[in-house]
């Protein structure tokens, strides 16, 4: 059977045997893959450092009686920051289960893949503040997966909403509600025109050229927002303060 390389990034680990490894990996190409990596565990094993956490890498697959088998991989990336200081573990262990979550297996996943790499660097390397930093990937995400908020009008009748007047979020519906349709609706999320403002710009210009200040993000509104819409539940215990 033909071998096949693809970029990968490690989601997940499991001991297999003494030696080895089944990785999740998430490839541009080819979507969620599961793919045992043999020997990686022996002492000086050219393939440790590819069968860790975050590890971003260019991975040669071997496929044969039904299963992919990494043969060799050249890694490019392990954002070692990540596995040095427990806050940024707890964020980046949260992107990479959201990713997990969401992607197929043999499906593309070029755009997450992308949003999922450089937000594995923002945490590991950038100064942006790690709430900021996962909430933007949830609003990403979000808009990548099909479900973009709507920021500008109202989720139920459509009508512009001022600026002045954002006070409340259906997540449920994904977007914002006026006051006229928030009379008849339960369970809605409280949001500020500052939390809003922040969402758009994200969504038009990327976190590092907004000009407002990290405060800004609602990161548990996203977050809600974002799992309310996956199949499993995903853990952030103490994720935000």
């Amino acid at each position: 059977m033909p071998s096949l390389t693809t970029q990968g990034i490690v989601l997940r680990h499991a001991d297999y045997r003494e030696h080895d490894r089944m990785l999740t990996l998430l490839s541009p190409a080819l979507g969620r893959v599961e793919a045992l990596c043999r020997g990686c565990k022996r002492m000086g094993s050219p393939l440790l450092s590819a069968s860790e956490w975050f590890a971003l890498g260019e991975y040669v697959l071997y496929t044969g009686k039904g299963r992919m088998t990494v043969t060799s991989c050249h890694v490019t990336e392990t954002f070692y920051p990540l596995r040095t200081d427990y806050e940024r573990l707890q964020y980046a262990t949260y992107l990479i289960a959201i990713a997990e979550a969401a992607a197929q297996p043999g499906d593309r996943a070029v755009e997450l893949f992308t949003l999922l790499a450089r937000s594995l660097s923002r945490l590991a390397y950038g100064d942006r503040d790690m709430q900021a930093v996962t909430a933007a990937f949830l609003l990403h995400f979000s808009a990548v997966s099909g479900y973009r908020p709507r920021l500008s009008h109202c989720v139920k009748c459509g009508k512009r909403i001022p600026d002045a007047d954002i006070r409340l979020m259906d997540t449920d519906s994904g977007g914002l509600v006026c006051a006229s349709c928030a009379q008849q609706l339960t369970g809605l999320k409280a949001v500020t025109p500052e939390q809003v403002l922040w969402m758009r710009e994200v969504l038009e210009k990327g976190i590092d050229k907004t000009a407002l200040p990290d405060a800004c993000a609602p990161g548990p509104l996203l977050s809600q927002y974002v799992e309310s819409r996956m199949e499993k539940p995903i853990r952030h215990k103490g994720l935000w303060r």
